[in-house]
């Protein structure tokens, strides 16, 4: 799948002076936390991108949020982002038809950055919004991939052609050294 991301994000778990670096993490936080000054960049930026991309024909495109742990999460996330960029930009808004059951813990802070499904966490999706759909994906943060392919798949398996995803981050691979 076609990813585009607008920073690169170096973990926590990786001391660093850098200005940017920090200015990016704590970009990241504040979105995931539902900061509205963070929520609204991202929503410039990522409309202004569609915009470049698609212009008029944005309309005949759905955004599509990757789901979060949990249904709150998700909400508090992605459901003003997804309805304003829609407004601003004309593409459809695949947000509104994706629900989640249970939480899914994360387990990011292993060496394969592997994120396991706790039981009871599901996706479920509108088989009959998405049936013949172009569809973007859009995540906060990339570090693997899984999560959003995982999701292309399910959307794909209901009959949306997902055709990429965009993130406001990527996950800098480094070597972690111990002295």
């Amino acid at each position: 799948m076609k990813t585009a991301n607008y920073y690169n994000y170096l973990p926590q778990r990786f001391a660093t002076d850098d200005v940017r670096a920090n200015q990016v993490r704590r970009f990241i936080y504040a979105f995931k936390s539902g900061e509205r000054k963070a929520v609204d960049f991202a929503i410039d930026i990522v409309s202004v991108t569609l915009t470049k991309w698609y212009g008029a024909s944005c309309q005949d495109y759905v955004l599509c949020c990757v789901p979060a742990a949990t249904n709150s999460k998700y909400i508090r996330r992605f459901k003003r982002f997804a309805a304003e960029v829609s407004k601003r930009t004309g593409i459809q808004n695949g947000t509104k038809h994706v629900n989640i059951a249970g939480m899914r813990e994360a387990k990011h802070n292993n060496a394969h950055h592997i994120v396991s499904e706790s039981f009871g966490y599901a996706v479920s999706t509108d088989p009959e919004f998405f049936e013949g759909k172009n569809v973007i994906l859009f995540d906060d943060l990339i570090t693997t991939g899984a999560t959003a392919n995982e999701f292309a798949e399910e959307l794909e398996a209901v009959g949306a052609n997902v055709l990429g995803a965009m993130f406001l981050a990527r996950t800098i691979r480094m070597k972690q050294t111990t002295k």
